[in-house]
């Protein structure tokens, strides 16, 4: 197998009728005929010519697609940076464990899901004189409430490891929103538990607007997480 320079890597980019090829951890893959990489491009974010090991640390499947592509050479700038400090930060063997089943997407799910039901409940509540309506919407952000922390822990991981850590500007709205809902849920408990009985008018448009206000906070969350795995 030859060697290949980063220098040399970069003129197969997939443009002007060239052909496309990557590096992944030290081996040059040509993934010309990719119908994935279509002019050097893969989900509008990656591009042909460049190393995308650290890429690939945060993508959403795993190193085993590389096994559809012929490695035609060896990266030699790899080669004699081994033994070196990794911009990937590594992960304990139980984070690992814990991140190659991608939990994150899978528990985000749930208090998404939950929370645009409750405001969407408390909706209906307030046309419809039915009190099941207001007991399957508060039921539901209830166990938002209990889903939420393994979303939000999971989420930091991902972060931290597969994502380096790094503080773009979609993690920084991720996390105030995230805040922004914690709020939210703390507000409608206190108020649900402790309030609606002294003054039901003040306090029951208190609870219901913290309720109906959950469904865009989680839809934000969700638009940004689509951001990260679908780029634009």
């Amino acid at each position: 197998m030859s060697d290949m320079t980063k220098e040399e890597l970069h003129e197969y980019d997939g443009k002007d009728e060239q052909k496309s090829y990557i590096a992944y951890e030290g081996k040059v893959y040509d993934v010309t005929d990719s119908k994935l990489w279509r002019n050097g491009t893969h989900v509008k974010t990656h591009h042909a010519g460049h190393d995308l090991t650290r890429a690939m640390a945060a993508a959403p499947h795993g190193p085993e697609v590389m096994e559809r592509f012929q490695a035609l050479a060896e990266l030699v700038e790899e080669k004699e940076s081994l033994g070196g400090e990794s911009a990937i930060k590594t992960s304990p063997g139980w984070v690992e464990l814990i991140l190659t089943g991608h939990p994150h997407p899978i528990a985000v799910h749930f208090p998404i899901a939950l929370c645009i039901a409750a405001a969407l409940l408390a909706f209906l509540g307030l046309f419809i004189d039915e009190p099941t309506l207001e007991k399957a919407a508060h039921y539901n952000m209830l166990i938002a409430v209990l889903s939420t922390p393994v979303a939000i822990s999971t989420g930091v991981l991902s972060w931290y490891y597969n994502y380096s850590g790094i503080w773009t500007h979609i993690y920084r709205m991720k996390t105030y929103l995230s805040i922004l809902l914690v709020v939210e849920f703390i507000v409608a408990l206190v108020v649900h538990c402790f309030f609606m009985g002294a003054d039901g008018e003040l306090w029951f448009w208190v609870y219901t607007v913290t309720v109906l206000a959950m469904a865009p906070t989680v839809m934000a969350l969700g638009f940004y997480g689509g951001k990260i795995t679908f780029p634009s």
